[in-house]
């Protein structure tokens, strides 16, 4: 079996488990396990591993923009934009913020995407699909197109399923079964 040095990275630098539920999601929820993808985006060898793994999957795509919910997928997206420009298909970043700008521009969406343009929202963990549905129901209400949406983890509970109840294509590269089972051996 060959070695997948993204997912080697996730493990080592953002896995956390507990025998007991310490960690707060954002959904509220307790969690014996937590994944602080950060730890990696934020790193250049983990951006690097990132923005590739996610371009190969949507290079394809006549996608204008690649980008989702600040803060998680800011360095996702920027990583993924570097690496698209590298390989000669460049692809803007951007970012939807969480409530419109109060002053300046007022955007709630911000990078240089044309009007009506054809997105690839990203995510980092995928829980519930709350924060995933919120970027979507930004971005459609500005006219844009969602063409694939792409998370590193889903957590497994709900979230995929409930953002492909809504009609959008989903993935995510690994599962929090992937990192239990990982632990477990």
């Amino acid at each position: 079996m060959q070695k997948d040095p993204l997912f080697e990275f996730l493990y080592t630098y953002a896995f956390r488990q507990s025998d007991q539920p310490i960690y707060r999601l954002t959904s509220g929820k307790k969690s014996q396990y937590y994944i602080d993808c950060k730890k990696v985006s934020l790193d250049a060898e983990g951006a690097f591993l990132i923005g590739e793994a996610i371009f190969d999957r949507i290079q394809s795509l006549e996608a204008d923009g690649v980008g989702g919910m600040t803060l998680g997928a800011d360095p996702i997206a920027t990583a993924t934009s570097i690496i698209s420009f590298i390989r000669k298909r460049p692809i803007p970043a951007f970012i939807v913020r969480k409530e419109p700008k109060a002053h300046g521009s007022k955007n709630q969406i911000e990078g240089a995407i044309p009007d009506t343009a054809k997105l690839v929202v990203v995510e980092d963990v995928v829980t519930t699909g709350g924060s995933t549905l919120q970027t979507i129901d930004v971005l459609r209400a500005a006219g844009h197109t969602i063409l694939k949406v792409i998370a590193l983890v889903d957590r497994l509970e709900g979230g995929s399923e409930r953002i492909k109840s809504e009609g959008y294509n989903f993935e995510a590269f690994y599962t929090l079964n992937d990192f239990i089972a990982a632990g477990s051996t």
